[in-house]
């Protein structure tokens, strides 16, 4: 375990998890004891849905940040894909996250500013495939993030916004969200995940093409 984080090893100590231990033995900060999985699931995610550009709204002390760079790159290496980069924006350690993920030769790009003056000239031109929104959690904070980076999000069912705190303090601002959906009539699926604090997972579905996805042999 690494040494320089005895929080991970007194959680260890108390919750012996030989997976999740050695998930997290390369990783850069502190285990988040709450919900140590939720950066995997992350990563995994990215994995499967073969992403190439990420972005996190709330990259905090850059736990999930770790689990999103990482998997770009992954995807980057197994696949032959070019240009693949996690974004990340915050108003707290960018500078040391971003120091932090560089040093670990992952791909990265972080801006220090509030989600509130998000605009669709953050990220210009960038189409994403998966956006993670885990910052401020009251309901105007949401739906500002949501509706201004929904636009670049994949459409045809490649494109994914993954919603923090479903059942927790974004319960609100997560359900704002599907509201407008229902009310726009977009396409969409979407999945909430139950358990603690909750994940709703919204598979943009506009120009969706069934035969694209039919399995050849």
């Amino acid at each position: 375990m690494n040494p320089l984080h005895p929080r991970d090893q007194e959680y260890f100590d108390q919750y012996p998890e030989p997976i999740m231990r050695s998930l997290q033995d390369i990783h850069f900060t502190n285990i988040n004891s709450t919900i140590p999985y939720f950066g995997p699931i992350l990563y995994f995610l990215i994995r499967q849905f073969g992403c190439e550009q990420v972005c996190e709204i709330g990259h905090a002390e850059g736990y999930t940040s770790y689990y999103m760079a990482n998997g770009v790159k992954d995807n980057a290496i197994r696949f032959g894909m070019a240009g693949n980069r996690y974004y990340g924006i915050d108003i707290v350690q960018t500078d040391k996250v971003r120091e932090q993920l560089l040093a670990k030769d992952l791909p990265v790009t972080l801006i220090n500013m509030d989600s509130m003056t998000l605009s669709k000239d953050t990220f210009p031109e960038i189409v994403f495939d998966l956006v993670f929104i885990d910052g401020n959690h009251d309901k105007e904070h949401i739906l500002h993030e949501f509706t201004t980076l929904w636009p670049q999000v994949k459409g045809e069912g490649k494109g994914h916004i993954v919603l923090h705190d479903v059942y927790g303090p974004g319960e609100e601002g997560c359900q704002a969200v599907l509201d407008k959906l229902k009310i726009e009539n977009t396409s969409v699926e979407f999945i909430r995940l139950g358990g603690m604090y909750g994940l709703l997972i919204i598979r943009k579905m506009e120009g969706y093409k069934p035969e694209l996805w039919k399995w050849n042999d």
